[in-house]
């Protein structure tokens, strides 16, 4: 994606299928602005940043999961911790149990404000 003078509007190029050639979509929430990042985010930027600064200066291409790819791509890959939660993040399992909880909590709102409208 392309940055735009728009702050927070990248340029998306659409696959070779589509009709059209590009669009613009909405960045994330905190493009731009390391600081609206949360604890987990930051702290996979920091591994991603330490793995990449510690594979300066290798050079050719190793054969990784089947395909040649650039050796500081490979390093990288390999020192880089992967999974969900391995930065302090929130699991899927445990996001979608709080999300449902939120739910519940939102569809009592609801219904006690149609009480109160219906009640007057």
């Amino acid at each position: 994606m392309a940055k735009t003078r728009i702050p927070g509007v990248h340029i998306s190029f659409f696959p070779p299928w589509s009709r059209k050639l590009f669009g613009f979509k909405q960045g994330a929430p905190w493009t731009g602005d390391a600081s609206k990042l949360s604890v987990p985010q930051l702290k996979a930027c920091l591994s991603l940043a330490t793995a990449a600064n510690g594979a300066y200066g290798t050079t050719g291409k190793i054969r990784y999961k089947g395909k040649n790819m650039p050796a500081v791509a490979v390093e990288v890959a390999k020192k880089v911790s992967k999974g969900p939660g391995v930065h302090g993040g929130v699991t899927p399992s445990e996001r979608r149990r709080l999300q449902h909880e939120a739910a519940s909590s939102s569809i009592a709102a609801l219904r006690a404000l149609i009480e109160a409208k219906a009640a007057v």
